[in-house]
């Protein structure tokens, strides 16, 4: 269990107070417009900002100021956070083994991951000359190889056609519940979250809406929610 408490960050003139619980096995959809808070909210779980006030509770030990390695957090971000030097291989693979060892149960492995995001290239070609579609593939990848006790997911599959952002819901589906991963997805494609969870934090001018989650029938009544759907 996660639990986030009056939890504060301020940049500038913007400041963010968030306040939710959330379980071992939920898979909830982060709604909100573009700087609402959504990619803040991911970088203070995940360790890459520091809050100014509050504490992130998982499983009742305090994690408010670990470093990112030392959470069990995995995170892809909307510009993929691949190493464009490094081939195929070498970005997946470096999920699990910071060594890149080119060896048969790795790249095993990687083949297997490959197929579950519809990537079927050359393992060893170099990143930087995919496409961003293939880009993003690849970051998704390495995130799902992680297994990490929670995953964020930061508008993971904006860039990928409608078909394909299917079949990785799904899969992001049946590995968060079949490995008890708590998974939050950030997205401005409702209807697409709605095909994997009916719960939902939504951020509203940087503070989450009655600070729980709520089914996507209670957002109906709410009135920012409205203005937001507009």
């Amino acid at each position: 269990m996660i639990k986030v408490k009056k939890l504060k960050y301020r940049f500038e003139s913007t400041s963010f107070e968030f306040n939710f619980d959330l379980n071992s096995t939920d898979i909830v959809g982060v709604l909100g417009k573009s700087g609402s808070g959504k990619s803040t909210l991911f970088n203070l779980l995940a360790g890459f900002l520091n809050p100014n006030e509050g504490s992130i509770f998982f499983n009742k030990n305090d994690i408010t100021f670990l470093k990112p390695p030392e959470r069990n957090i995995s995170i892809l971000f909307q510009d993929h956070n691949n190493f464009n030097h490094l081939s195929i291989f070498e970005n997946i693979i470096l999920g699990i083994d910071p060594d890149m060892k080119q060896t048969q149960n790795n790249f095993k492995i990687v083949k297997d991951i490959m197929k579950k995001v519809s990537l079927n290239i050359d393992l060893q070609k170099k990143v930087s000359d995919l496409s961003g579609g293939e880009q993003q593939r690849v970051s998704i990848a390495r995130c799902l190889l992680r297994k990490k006790s929670i995953l964020l997911l930061d508008e993971p599959f904006n860039s990928l056609d409608p078909g394909l952002r299917k079949t990785l819901y799904e899969d992001v589906k049946n590995m968060s519940l079949t490995n008890q991963i708590m998974t939050l997805i950030s997205s401005h494609l409702i209807e697409e979250l709605k095909t994997v969870t009916d719960k939902f934090l939504f951020i509203n001018k940087g503070k989450i809406v009655e600070n729980k989650i709520l089914s996507y029938n209670q957002l109906l009544k709410n009135k920012y929610f409205k203005e937001y759907l507009q």
